[in-house]
Formats: C-alpha cells, sequence, structure tokens
C-alpha cells in the first residue's frame, strides 16, 4: 500500500445527539493507492459523501483519522495537491466562466495558466461560453465549468461527489471518456462518489460497496478492465454481469440499511 494515498482509518461520524442522532458512519476505512482510482456505490443516506468530505478536509471525523501523502487533507489543499467536485457546482455568480475556472491559480498564489485554461474549456464543451456568466448558463454547462475548474492545477488528488449527476446521459459518457483520458495520463488519485453503477465500472480501478447507514464496507471489486477504456467495453458480456452483480449488492445494503433517498 503506497503511503502517498489517500487513506480514511476507522471512521466514525455522527450527526446530532439524542434520539435524533444520525449516525453516518461506524469504522469505515479505506485505503487508496497513490494513482488508483477508486469509486465508492452505496445507497442514497449511506454516508458516502460524508466519507468524502472527511477525506477533503472539509468535515471532521468523530473518531478516526484521514490522511493522505502523510500529511492532512486540508494541508494539502492549500497547495492546489488536492481538488473537489460537487454535484452542487458552487461557482462564483459575479465571476465569468474563464474567471471560475481560474479561480484556484489564485487561492495558491500561482499565475494563470491561460493555454491550460483553454484546453480545459474546450474539454468540457465551453470554449465559446469563456466569458458568460453562470447565471447565463444551463446547469449541466455550469457542472462542466465545476468540473473543469477542479482539474485546472492538475491535482495530485481527485475528490468527486456525484460530478456529472445533473447531466445528461450523452455528455456525461462523454465527461467520462476524457476524464478518464486525463487522469489517465496525470496519474491523479481519484476518488469518485456514485449512484451509476455503470459510471463505476467504467472509470475506475477498484468499486466499493457500502452498506446502509451506519456506512461501512461492504464490498470491494477489482474492476477487470485495463486503463484506456472505451465505449465499447459497457458491452463487454463480463462488464454487463459484473453491473448485475453490483446492482443486486447495491439492492441488498439498501433493503437492510432501510435507508430513505
Amino acid at each position: 500500500m503506497s503511503t502517498a494515498g489517500i487513506h480514511l482509518d476507522d471512521i466514525h461520524k455522527t450527526y446530532g445527539s439524542g434520539p435524533g442522532a444520525v449516525h453516518a458512519l461506524d469504522g469505515f476505512t479505506l485505503h487508496i493507492d497513490e494513482g488508483e482510482f477508486v469509486a465508492v456505490l452505496g445507497p442514497s443516506g449511506c454516508g458516502k459523501s460524508t466519507a468524502l468530505r472527511i477525506g477533503a478536509g472539509l468535515e471532521q471525523a468523530d473518531a478516526g483519522e484521514a490522511s493522505i501523502g502523510g500529511t492532512t487533507p486540508a494541508e494539502l489543499g492549500a497547495t492546489g495537491g488536492l481538488a473537489v467536485a460537487f454535484q452542487d457546482n458552487a461557482l462564483l455568480p459575479w465571476l465569468s466562466v474563464r474567471k471560475n475556472v481560474e479561480l484556484p491559480f489564485s487561492l495558491v498564489g500561482r499565475s494563470v495558466d491561460r493555454d491550460h485554461v483553454d484546453d480545459l474549456l474546450r474539454l468540457v464543451g465551453l470554449d465559446g461560453f469563456a466569458n458568460h456568466r453562470p447565471a447565463q448558463l444551463s446547469g449541466g454547462m455550469r457542472q462542466r465549468v465545476s468540473i473543469a475548474r477542479s482539474l485546472v492545477l492538475s491535482p495530485h488528488v481527485l475528490l468527486l461527489d456525484e460530478p456529472f449527476g445533473a447531466l445528461d446521459a450523452v455528455t456525461r459518457h462523454r465527461l467520462n471518456v476524457e476524464l478518464a483520458r486525463i487522469l489517465d495520463a496525470q496519474r491523479s488519485t481519484t476518488l469518485l462518489v456514485t449512484h451509476s453503477v455503470e459510471e463505476a465500472l467504467f472509470l475506475a480501478d477498484r468499486v466499493i460497496v457500502m452498506s446502509g447507514r451506519p456506512g461501512r464496507v461492504k464490498r470491494e471489486v477489482a474492476v477487470p478492465f485495463g486503463r484506456h477504456r472505451t465505449k465499447a467495453v459497457m458491452a463487454d458480456p463480463a462488464f454487463l454481469a459484473l453491473a448485475a452483480e453490483l446492482t443486486e449488492a447495491l439492492d441488498d445494503a439498501e433493503v437492510a440499511g432501510g435507508t430513505a433517498a
């Protein structure tokens, strides 16, 4: 196990207290090697986004430890080595698309690489919208800006919480293909939280299935397809069989946990 990966060790998290307390995570442990792409699946409310936020340093665990490469997530994020993209795009409404994508450069005190920004805007299909404000864009377009912003510093660690959930199926798949290509080139250590079994299998080296709340690791599956995947892999009988197997595991987890959407 690489010491430069993501390490979530015996994480416990409860929100609130008394009869109304929500026990989100109970001994959740996940180790991701440097350069590995891991996808986490689980029923709604199982704590998978909580685990990601703790891994990003945005929340603190009640017990257990989160570390990345021998440092804390917050320390890595301050240098631009860690980036997060959420389904809620969190764009600044008074800035243009270009300025939103460029923002991480100023946050870490680095000069803007305009050529790289241009490349990312082309990648997500927004090169003709660089001067638009977020209010002038559709929800899917705003999410593409968020994705470009998360990639702009070429982070060592990338945490993705349902980043493609608001996109139409065609755009979502196209960005999955492009994201796989980018991350394969720069070998970012990546954690993806998703509800899509197909997305997890297409992108990840390993898929984790969580139990219903309180969240624990229920199952772990190594994805038997190499990098450089194309759309054709989704028609492979082995892909379809594994997707069915993971869907059944998710259904079992939801019934056992009794979680609600």
